[in-house]
C-alpha cells in the first residue's frame, strides 16, 4: 500500500508527472493562490486530481501548496501539502456516454428533496464552501448533481456556459422544468445559480447581503417578498444539464 502520508516522495516517484491522476484520502480545502488563506473550493475525499506545479525543474524548491487540476471538473486551484494523504489512480475507460439526458433527468426529484434536506440544517453562506452544511451558490448546485454521481463545472458562470441554453428571462417562463437551474447576474458576467423547483419557487444558497446567508427557496413570480425581488431583478437565464461533464470529451 502506497504511503499517503508522504506525498511529495510519490510526487518523486513519478518525477512531478503532470499526466498521473491521485486520488485523494481525505476532504481538503483548494484555495486561490499559492500564499493566501482565500477559499475558492472544498474538496471531498476520493476525488480525483492532477499536478500542475511544481515541475520537475522545481521540486528541490521549498513550498507548502501544489497547483491542481480536478478531474470531475477540470477545475484548478491550490491545495496544501500538510495534512494531505493520497493515492496514484488509475483512471478506467468512460462510461457510455448515450442516454446522459434521461439519467440526469431521473435523478431530478432526489436532488431536489437533497437540497431540501440540505435546507432544514443549521447553515449559512460560506464562499468556497461545497461539503455542507454551508454552501457558496454553486457549491450547492454542483454538490447536489455530485452526490449522484452527475459531474458539473465549479462556478455559477461555467455552469451557465456547461448548461443548455433554454432561454433569456422578461417574465415566468412555463417552459421551466423542475431541475432548470437559473442564472443571475449581469449581461457581463453570471455569478449566482439556483436550482428550480417548480410553481415559480427554486433553492439557492444566498449570502448574508440581500439574501438569506443560506439555504433558501424564493421565487420568480410577482412577489413582496425583498430578497425574492432582489434576485429576479438579477435574473438573466435558464439553462438545463442533459450531459455530465467528463475529462476526456468536454471543452474545458
Amino acid at each position: 500500500m502506497e504511503n499517503y502520508k508522504d506525498p511529495i516522495s510519490l510526487f518523486k516517484q513519478t518525477n512531478f508527472s503532470k499526466t498521473i491522476w491521485w486520488r485523494l484520502k481525505v476532504n481538503i480545502s483548494g484555495y486561490q493562490n499559492e500564499t493566501e488563506n482565500k477559499l475558492v473550493t472544498e474538496i471531498f475525499k476520493n476525488r480525483i486530481f492532477k499536478l500542475i506545479y511544481p515541475n520537475i525543474q522545481q521540486q528541490s524548491q521549498n513550498f507548502s501548496r501544489i497547483l491542481v487540476q480536478l478531474y470531475e471538473d477540470g477545475y484548478v486551484c491550490w491545495i496544501n501539502l500538510d495534512g494531505l494523504m493520497i493515492e496514484k489512480c488509475e483512471l478506467r475507460k468512460s462510461d457510455n456516454i448515450n442516454h446522459e439526458y434521461s439519467f440526469i433527468k431521473q435523478k431530478v426529484p432526489l436532488i431536489l428533496k437533497w437540497i431540501q434536506d440540505q435546507s432544514k440544517l443549521t447553515n449559512e453562506y460560506l464562499w468556497g464552501g461545497t461539503l455542507g452544511p454551508n454552501f457558496d451558490c454553486s457549491g450547492l448546485i454542483q454538490t447536489a448533481f455530485l452526490t449522484h454521481h452527475i459531474h458539473i463545472p465549479r462556478d455559477s458562470y461555467q455552469i451557465k456556459n456547461f448548461c443548455k441554453h433554454l432561454f433569456y428571462f422578461k417574465e415566468f417562463n412555463r417552459k421551466l422544468q423542475p431541475g432548470d437551474l437559473l442564472f443571475f447576474g449581469t449581461k457581463e458576467k453570471c455569478d449566482h445559480v439556483g436550482i428550480y423547483k417548480g410553481d415559480g419557487l427554486y433553492y439557492h444558497s444566498s449570502g448574508k447581503e440581500f439574501g438569506r446567508n443560506g439555504i433558501g427557496l424564493d421565487t420568480i413570480k410577482e412577489t413582496n417578498d425583498p430578497i425574492s425581488l432582489h434576485y429576479k431583478s438579477k435574473l438573466i437565464s435558464a439553462g438545463r444539464l442533459v450531459r455530465r461533464y467528463r475529462w476526456d470529451r468536454t471543452i474545458r
